[in-house]
């Protein structure tokens, strides 16, 4: 089974076996302006099967965004499974609040999503017709925050008395996280930005008010960036230690992802079931 294509830019890799049963498998669905992007996975290997993405052109409403997504999903016969389980990750603005000051209920358009071992809530929103229209499409959907796996993650990438910085990174913004040498999260803040300058500024920035020594600290990368783009080679110029943010332990591949960059997209494949 493949994914159907529509007008829209897309790419997929792997394939989904149509003797696999849909309800051993779980849809992670990322959603923005800009892509319609999702991984599938096997909850029986605890296994990445297929990922599609669509880029999306001419998005202006959120209109305009609920009827893109009810086209793809009437021609992407991967999309219209009986997933056991489907995560629609929301990719814009957010806030970290400690637990015991968060408003516990969701909302029709706001959300609190626990980080349990760090005692925190992510706060983020969505308009009522996206989730309405999400929720007409797909049984059973769970809304979560792109980027709510990565404080977890990324502090289980420390060592005693180690000092990493993060940057998770799109087209358009990044997220920066840091942690202390104790683990105890310092920073978790999006940055849009248009060029390498911009970038790097509001990178340089952080580390100026967190005290962070650029020449000892690690940073570390994950998201739309490799060894090619602008925006490494910038981060090269002012860090001594870079590095890509690897796979978690557990979680496996199919072979057709044997090329794939396990750091591309990482805040999407990675949030738990």
């Amino acid at each position: 089974m493949s994914s159907a294509q529509i007008k829209n830019a897309f790419i997929s890799i792997g394939e989904i076996d149509p003797i696999i049963l849909p309800g051993t498998l779980a849809l992670k669905l990322g959603l923005s302006y800009r892509y319609i992007r999702y991984f599938v996975q096997s909850l029986t290997h605890n296994q990445i099967i297929f990922f599609g993405e669509y880029t999306l052109h001419h998005i202006e409403t959120v209109q305009d965004l609920c009827l893109r997504l009810e086209r793809i999903f009437e021609k992407d016969d991967v999309l219209q499974l009986a997933f056991s389980k489907v995560l629609i990750a929301l990719d814009g603005p957010y806030s970290l609040l400690p637990s015991a000051f968060a408003t516990p209920q969701n909302l029709a358009n706001r959300f609190n999503q626990p980080i349990a071992p760090m005692g925190l809530d992510m706060i983020f929103e969505a308009d009522e017709l996206l989730t309405a229209k999400v929720s007409s499409l797909f049984n059973n959907a769970r809304f979560v925050h792109i980027n709510s796996s990565l404080p977890v993650s990324f502090s289980g990438c420390l060592e005693t008395g180690q000092q990493k910085i993060f940057a998770n990174i799109e087209q358009y913004h990044f997220d920066v996280l840091a942690f202390n040498q104790t683990g105890v999260l310092q920073i978790m803040n999006r940055y849009e930005f248009k060029t390498q300058t911009d970038f790097i500024y509001f990178l340089l920035l952080c580390c100026q008010q967190l005290g962070i020594d650029r020449e000892k600290t690690e940073l570390v990368l994950s998201g739309e960036v490799d060894i090619q783009s602008k925006v490494y080679d910038v981060c090269y110029r002012y860090f001594r230690f870079i590095s890509f943010m690897r796979k978690p332990a557990g979680l496996h591949f199919s072979r057709h992802f044997d090329t794939f960059p396990k750091h591309l997209h990482f805040n999407l494949y990675n949030i738990e079931v």
